[in-house]
């Protein structure tokens, strides 16, 4: 028996007006039908991704027992539309997975007075299901359930769980992210331990062993395919564990990579660490980790250090403000800034630091004006001279838009002077910065 929550609605007006004293009792004022009414909880159309572990696949939802008064026994089948009964009532390829596919552990539930729901328990065959699923691909494959009872009711617009199986995939182990977060240390830093995450895309009932490994090729496709130039970390910079366990009971773990600053000079390197295999199911497509060491040299002093740049703004931006040197004063409150008053100097901007004495230089480094809305400089190349007349590009930057410090890495180089070269502005022809700094070694 089928019942719709209308007429409970309008028993509730019913009761709220009556009186204390009315001559009628609960039982007279709601009819029989509405004491107790049966319901799926999590009912409509459930989409389900089944995994082919090997194993049954389960899946559970609940009948619960509501109305005027549960606390009465109840009695409700769980039964299932048949094939000519789905194609009358959807009209579409809907394909109703074979019987022998699933199966549940009672198909009738006896509700007693003091139960209000009952978890339903029910397994699939994701063999069976994927090979139907491979035969017909055209067809979309469900299991629709709905509630029946000869004595009791059952709520119309909850008494359906229609199941759409969405797909049948085989597990997969891998990295958890494969985006490039690269590391920063400073030239001869100590013994690191980083940690990279990896797991299993579904519940993990069993023990995996997994083994990781290097890949070269992975760096040189990758180089090329970015136009990068990250060099491959040295063996005697890094040590991890080959074989790792990810234990049952757990989704995801981590690999514990050791990484030393040993003899290691500054630039960029990239350990790109391959998941190998698994000793069950598949490894996914995020197999490689791409591990980006950026090797930082030692802060450089700057008293003494002299600039020029081929434009400035003098007066415009205040006494003191907006001219080359506020890019060394140590100040961020303090801009240097392109003339903009009484004319403007096209890009390219050129900003030239006199260091007074010959460093190796490793990096360079951009810190954005201090504002909220003027943070210009984007892009441009870093040279290097001896004598400032002959310069040797070592490098090309791509700055963002953030307060904080940006170092960027340079072919270490040899020289007295560096100069910036500013190609592209987010405003413009607009170029603006609040410090420089630079980075060597002796």
């Amino acid at each position: 028996m089928k019942v719709n929550y209308i007429g409970i609605a309008c028993m509730a007006v019913l009761l709220l007006t009556a009186c204390d004293e009315s001559k009628y009792e609960l039982e007279n004022l709601v009819p029989d039908e509405y004491h107790k009414v049966l319901y799926i909880n999590n009912s409509g159309t459930q989409d389900l991704t089944l995994y082919n572990t090997g194993e049954l696949n389960t899946y559970a939802f609940s009948v619960y027992k509501g109305g005027s008064d549960p606390s009465l026994t109840a009695s409700v089948e769980i039964a299932i539309h048949s094939q000519e009964e789905v194609d009358a009532l959807y009209g579409v390829n809907y394909r109703v997975i074979p019987s022998d596919s699933y199966s549940m552990e009672t198909r009738r539930l006896d509700f007693a007075s003091d139960e209000r729901s009952k978890v339903v328990t029910l397994s699939l065959s994701t063999d069976l299901i994927g090979a139907a699923m491979e035969a017909n691909p055209e067809a979309t494959y469900v299991l629709p359930l709905y509630l029946t009872s000869e004595k009791d009711s059952v709520n119309a617009d909850k008494s359906e769980l229609f199941i759409r199986i969405a797909d049948v995939l085989t597990p997969t182990v891998g990295f958890t992210n494969t985006d490039i977060q690269p590391l920063s240390y400073t030239y001869g830093f100590d013994t690191q331990s980083v940690e990279i995450g990896f797991g299993l895309d579904t519940d993990n009932n069993w023990e995996v062993e997994c083994q990781f490994a290097v890949d070269p090729e992975y760096l040189s496709s990758y180089n090329g395919k970015h136009g990068t130039a990250y060099r491959l970390l040295p063996e005697g910079n890094y040590s991890f564990e080959e074989i790792n366990l990810l234990p049952a009971g757990t989704t995801t773990t981590d690999l514990a990579v050791s990484l030393s600053g040993s003899g290691l000079a500054p630039g960029e390197y990239m350990l790109p660490v391959r998941l190998d295999n698994v000793s069950l199911f598949n490894v996914s497509a995020n197999a490689v980790y791409p591990l980006v060491v950026r090797v930082v040299g030692l802060k450089l002093d700057r008293a003494g250090w002299s600039i020029q740049a081929n434009t400035e703004e003098r007066t415009g931006e205040g006494v003191g403000n907006g001219v080359a040197t506020c890019l060394l004063d140590g100040q961020l409150s303090t801009f240097w800034h392109s003339q903009w008053s009484g004319g403007s100097l096209p890009l390219p901007h050129e900003i030239v630091v006199d260091m007074k004495k010959e460093t190796t230089l490793t990096n360079i480094s951009l810190t954005e004006r201090q504002h909220d809305s003027y943070r210009d400089v984007k892009g441009g190349e870093f040279f290097v001279s001896s004598d400032n007349l002959n310069w040797t590009a070592v490098g090309t930057f791509e700055a963002q838009k953030v307060l904080e410090e940006q170092i960027f890495s340079i072919t270490p180089t040899k020289g007295r002077y560096f100069k910036i070269k500013i190609t592209s502005s987010y405003r413009e022809s607009n170029s603006s910065l609040s410090e420089i700094d630079a980075y060597g070694i002796d």
